[in-house]
């Protein structure tokens, strides 16, 4: 969650919208199986509604390839600029494109671009893992805090508590640490 470019990205297009920073939004293992069907295109920021298409910049997602990302075993669609598209905007089929990639990559995209996990034809699986980085004043999609056990939680440096959202953003998130 740490990663030099993925906190570089973040400084970049989530810091100018927040004077707090920025909080992991969602961490997630995705794995694609033999026939499994494509995902319906969603935006990660669906949840924030209320703000208005095209929305500013408050979530980047990251996708790291455990093993390669081919289109035919279910490399991620991405629709490139659906970011700055105006609600009526519908992606086309000949639009969308298939994120191959090797394993060890890293891939990033708005957190308003159109993106689902690829069909896979193939009979390989296809191994990911998904982190997304929203603002610090949005809550976030998961709960980060109740997940990590408090054994983790002891033994993460002060920068690893405050992506997973351990601080608070001026009331946002109060909690008294001496109260267990």
């Amino acid at each position: 969650m740490l990663h030099k470019e993925a906190t570089s990205m973040c400084d970049h297009f989530l810091l100018p919208n927040s004077e707090f920073g920025y909080q992991l939004h969602v961490s997630a293992a995705l794995n694609i199986g033999p026939g499994a069907r494509a995902q319906v295109l969603h935006r990660e920021e669906d949840s924030f509604n209320y703000f208005a298409k095209p929305r500013p910049n408050i979530i980047l997602a990251t996708m790291r390839a455990i093993s390669d990302f081919r289109a035919d075993k279910g490399a991620t669609l991405v629709e490139p600029g659906s970011h700055t598209w105006p609600d009526d905007r519908i992606a086309e089929p000949h639009e969308i494109t298939s994120a191959e990639m090797p394993g060890g990559s890293l891939f990033f995209w708005h957190g308003g671009t159109l993106h689902g996990g690829g069909a896979n034809t193939s009979l390989n699986w296809r191994y990911g893992v998904i982190l997304t980085y929203s603002l610090g004043w949005l809550r976030q999609e998961e709960n980060q805090y109740l997940n990590v056990p408090k054994h983790v939680l002891e033994a993460l440096s002060p920068k690893q508590k405050s992506i997973a959202g351990f601080d608070m953003y001026r009331a946002l998130g109060f909690y008294d640490p001496r109260i267990e």
